[in-house]
């Protein structure tokens, strides 16, 4: 029969934590000074979980491992504002360096076989939703309440780059995107509940030039 101990409130919070695969709160706080954890008490850190120096955790984050998967954050990133929760289930979440996950809530799942890698510089925020597989190279971003999965944008510069035609690709709006690769460059605006990829809805696709949305900005060679 299971009996009841009193514990202290901080050690029962501590035990419950632990339990679920999560570091302490005293554990959380000792990220710093170099990861800068706003709210040790309200951030949930699994143990299989390494975070580069530099990176900023606001309140609410969630970073949790399942099953053998692993999270790693590079240096230099901002998780948050915003409810940001990211998953990895028996396969890897990697977030590169100066990524932005935020504001916003913003959720990233790996799955067995279906990892996800988001590269340096990259933007997640407004509501955005990434599913593994899926890779986000270097300045892509994903902008709104979308859904991705199965997708591959290539990367190039970030959003601060003056020649769009230079940009990491770009998917925002409202809606579902599966099975999508897009080139430098290029941006695939979801309408509300739009499908778009590997559904039956595949003729609603309509990737564009960034460069559309922005015809007077400076043309650059893109450096070799």
């Amino acid at each position: 029969m299971w009996e009841a101990r009193w514990m202290p409130p901080e050690d029962a919070s501590d035990a419950i934590r632990r339990a679920a695969g999560f570091l302490t709160v005293g554990e959380v706080a000792a990220l710093a000074p170099g990861v800068s954890v706003l709210d040790s008490g309200s951030t949930l850190v699994g143990a299989d979980v390494l975070i580069g120096s530099g990176t900023v955790v606001y309140p609410g984050v969630v970073l949790e491992t399942r099953d053998g998967g692993r999270i790693t954050v590079g240096p230099g990133v901002r998780l948050g504002p915003g409810a940001v929760t990211v998953l990895a289930v028996g396969s890897d979440v990697t977030i590169g360096d100066a990524a932005e996950l935020g504001p916003g809530s913003v959720t990233v799942t790996s799955a067995v076989g279906a990892p996800v890698r988001i590269g340096a510089a990259v933007r997640l925020r407004g509501g955005a939703v990434v599913e593994g597989p899926a890779s986000l190279g270097r300045g892509s971003q994903v902008l709104g309440s979308v859904a991705v999965r199965d997708v591959v944008l290539d990367g190039g510069g970030g959003h601060t780059e003056p020649d769009p035609d230079l940009r990491g690709a770009v998917v925002k709006g409202a809606g579902r995107v599966r099975g999508v690769r897009l080139a430098v460059g290029e941006v695939v605006a979801v309408g509300d509940l739009a499908d778009i990829g590997d559904s039956t809805r595949t003729s609603q696709i309509r990737i564009e030039r960034q460069r559309a949305h922005h015809p007077d900005a400076p043309r650059r060679r893109a450096l070799d």
